[in-house]
């Protein structure tokens, strides 16, 4: 499995995308995988597919 393939918004991997409400995983037709901050569609001070893993965010939302 690829490292892409881990990094899913429930991995450890993700780092705070891992349990964020924010985050969305994302597959693109050739199958790599990207985690999307939907905060970026409203403010432009996040990423749109931020680096991981994401050691700090001040956009960070614990999922319930």
């Amino acid at each position: 499995m690829s490292d892409a393939q881990q990094q899913k918004p429930n991995s450890p991997s993700a780092g705070l995308c891992a349990d964020c409400l924010n985050a969305r995983r994302t597959e693109s037709a050739h199958g790599s995988v990207f985690i999307l901050c939907e905060l970026s569609l409203t403010d432009p001070n996040f990423p749109k597919y931020p680096r991981l893993p994401v050691l700090t965010c001040d956009g960070y939302q614990k999922k319930p």
